[in-house]
């Protein structure tokens, strides 16, 4: 399919990649949604600030939303009715529409008002499996997602299959979302607890990968982070577990997946690791590959197929289990006493670099083996839709087992062979002419998990919002992963081929994995001149930051989207947004005060401590930081020491090892140096400590502090610490404290 120009390119991809309907006769296909608020029981609790659509005339609103039917050649008509106290939005993911039709805010359509409507109109260009969500804020993992499912004029799998499928896959919290990002901006591992995951030194001697843990440190990355948020269940199609008796043995099958969660990776299986077939990857055919594991990262879809033997009479599960193995949801096809449930999957290793989940042995596509060992606490797991309660351990060989069986059942179990995307191979060549100008931009994706700030090229969203292109060049991304997480990249407005070794068949994809420390690399044709965002689909990482516009040369913002964000800049949440923080400590002979502020780039604190409650004793400072990068920040402030006040100003940076050294200035000619360092000793114990040397500039008097401190965490905001000091008046001295963080 190679073409002399861009507009003969496009046209040459979008024929043979989205078979469009020649003799299609246009036919107009209308939905009326309605945007409410709703109170929901997933897990026992009840709650009140969940959202959800409603179609016109049905009872009541669902989550996920309704799925949405089309057919090549359609003209779409979609009113959505906003019944909520706030504005919202809805994106078409995947579908290529006009770009004031696409939905994000103030990027491509101003957002729906409360109480009013907007229509989007648009042609069905491409057939495949879709979905739609809520782009305002976090109403996404509230539950403003659903599915849209595209059938060919002549789909002639439409007649291969007895049943299709959509399955949506999403994350639960009973927690409102903004209280979860501001307990993200607290502490990036807040969530640890939760998820009783707490690697440790002792951990990793535990698992042999000590020196793993000693690189990780010296790179200052850190252990693996499969996911930030302990979830409160696990969904498919709204529901921890269901069943669909139709399905007889003899039956084939399309199961259409679409991971609609908001930050989480799932693994997915069928059976006792039962094989199917890949079909399609975002709504694009590709040659058939037969697997038994997908690993679908959020915005991503698969098109599976399935043929039920006809001698088996059993329920069969079709489980979706998070990447940190916290839990999982099911979906059981077929009739019949016996089920057939998918091995637990095992804990992933947080030490190691590799992709979690793989397996050893042979036929593994997955890679891992040793990164699947259990992770070195005994807690039990949070099997949020295990009916059995079947806790996940380990079985050395297997990526994926059933605590319930055999050692010889367990030596037999078939090897996992998770898809890789180098797998996947287009039907048809997607090369574009060699003589079309080629624009190559290198983006770095990094974060900060301390102060949970994301950034593409060192910067947030707020300060560098666009990337420019020019409209008939071939625009190639190279996207270097700089963190221990994944970040699934998905483009509006354009399909990108993916450079993964299939040359000219190279696939098609709208959104792609980018794991831990990996670069991929992707190229699309600049051919739909607006405005269209590019975003990492975990949600929380891109309302922090990681995220642009890929904006055309000479295509200008309409002013009427320029004057709503304007008027709308302070009732959504931004990655420059200030969040408190802070944790008070009381002892028998001490106490202490820390409150600050998180705003990205930005951070102001004030300390203050108070030993053997003696007013002589008190000490205080109040700084205010600019980070200059991930590492580093300076910064300026006050502090009030020996009875006296005295302004600074200094640098802070972080050292390999994580290291933390921050060095000063003050008015009365002191120079101020401290270094700071954290040891997680094994589970929920952790030992810090650090030094303080302050030298007289005028006389060269120096005066040493050394602070040491064990905490052991009782739960994820309560520490109890014993604490040793030595400074030149006391000398050595002890004291056991009880630390709360707010």
């Amino acid at each position: 399919m190679k073409t002399t120009n861009p507009f003969l390119a496009a046209i040459a991809i979008s024929t043979t990649v989205f078979l469009f309907g020649i003799e299609a006769k246009s036919k107009e296909v209308s939905y009326h949604l309605h945007v409410e608020t709703k109170s929901v029981n997933i897990t026992g609790k009840t709650i009140d600030h969940a959202m959800a659509l409603r179609l016109d005339g049905a009872p009541d609103s669902t989550i996920p939303a309704p799925t949405l039917n089309f057919t090549i050649g359609d003209q779409a008509t979609i009113t959505v009715t906003n019944h909520t106290k706030e504005p919202t939005s809805l994106h078409w993911h995947g579908l290529l529409v006009p770009w004031n039709m696409d939905g994000p805010m103030f990027s491509n359509n101003k957002p729906i008002a409360p109480g009013e409507s907007f229509t989007f109109r648009f042609p069905i260009k491409q057939s495949g499996t879709y979905w739609y969500h809520s782009h305002t804020g976090l109403q996404e993992q509230r539950g403003v997602y659903g599915a849209i499912v595209v059938n060919g004029l002549h789909d002639h799998h439409m007649n291969q299959f007895d049943h299709d499928i959509p399955v949506v896959l999403s994350d639960w919290t009973d927690e409102k979302p903004m209280d979860v990002l501001a307990n993200l901006k607290k502490d990036g591992d807040w969530y640890k607890f939760k998820k009783k995951s707490f690697p440790s030194i002792i951990g990793a001697i535990r698992h042999g990968a000590i020196w793993d843990y000693i690189k990780s440190d010296w790179t200052r990355m850190g252990p693996m982070d499969l996911s930030d948020i302990g979830y409160d269940a696990f969904l498919i199609n709204g529901k921890e577990s269901q069943q669909n008796h139709s399905i007889k043995p003899g039956d084939r099958v399309r199961l259409r997946i679409i991971n609609a969660g908001a930050s989480t990776y799932f693994y997915v299986n069928l059976g006792n690791l039962r094989s199917f077939h890949v079909i399609s990857k975002d709504g694009v055919d590709v040659e058939h590959i037969k697997i038994n594991e997908l690993l679908l990262g959020m915005g991503e879809t698969y098109d599976i197929a399935y043929t039920v033997p006809s001698d088996d009479h059993k329920q069969i599960e079709l489980r979706a289990t998070s990447q940190d193995v916290t839990g999982f949801a099911s979906y059981f096809i077929g009739h019949g006493s016996h089920i057939e449930k998918v091995p637990n999957k095992i804990r992933p290793n947080p030490y190691k670099m590799g992709d979690h989940g793989g397996h050893s042995g042979g036929g593994d596509h997955g890679g891992g083996g040793a990164d699947d060992e259990p992770r070195d606490d005994d807690d039990h797991d949070n099997n949020h839709g295990n009916e059995s309660g079947d806790s996940h351990t380990g079985h050395e060989g297997h990526g994926l087992f059933s605590n319930e069986m055999s050692d010889s059942e367990m030596d037999s179990m078939p090897m996992s062979q998770r898809l890789d995307i180098s797998q996947l191979r287009a039907k048809e060549s997607t090369e574009f002419d060699a003589s079309l100008n080629r624009h190559v931009i290198n983006l770095s994706l990094d974060g900060d998990m301390e102060r949970y700030t994301w950034t593409i090229n060192g910067k947030m969203f707020s300060e560098d919002t666009y990337i420019e292109i020019k409209e008939g060049e071939v625009v190639q991304f190279t996207m270097e992963n700089k963190t221990m997480m994944h970040h699934p990249m998905h483009l509006h407005g354009h399909f990108f081929r993916v450079l993964n070794g299939q040359g000219e068949r190279s696939p098609l994809f709208h959104t792609i994995d980018v794991g831990p420390m990996q670069t991929k690399t992707i190229e699309f044709l600049a051919n739909e001149p607006g405005i269209w965002f590019f975003h990492c689909h975990n949600l929380y990482h891109m309302e922090m930051g990681m995220a642009r516009w890929i904006k055309y040369e000479g295509f200008e913002r309409p002013k009427e989207l320029i004057d709503s964000q304007e008027s709308y800049k302070d009732k959504f949440v931004k990655d420059t947004d200030f969040f408190p923080h802070g944790d008070f400590g009381v002892g028998n002979n001490r106490a202490t005060l820390n409150i600050g502020v998180n705003g990205g780039k930005y951070e102001a604190e004030v300390r203050l401590e108070l030993d053997h409650y003696d007013p002589d004793t008190f000490e205080a400072e109040a700084m205010f930081h600019r980070y200059l990068s991930r590492y580093m920040s300076v910064f300026t402030g006050v502090e009030y020491k020996d009875k006296k006040i005295q302004a600074l100003v200094g640098a802070a940076y972080e050292l390999p090892f994580r290291v933390h050294v921050t060095g000063y200035l003050t008015t009365d000619g002191k120079a101020v140096v401290t270094l700071k360092k954290s040891f997680p000793i094994y589970k929920r114990l952790e030992f810090d400590t650090g030094a303080e040397v302050r030298i007289d500039l005028a006389t060269g008097d120096a005066e040493w502090e050394l602070e040491n401190e064990l905490k052991y965490r009782m739960r994820n905001n309560l520490d109890l610490v014993l604490f040793h000091k030595y400074d030149e008046d006391d000398k050595h001295w002890f004291g056991v404290m009880v630390s709360v963080k707010f």
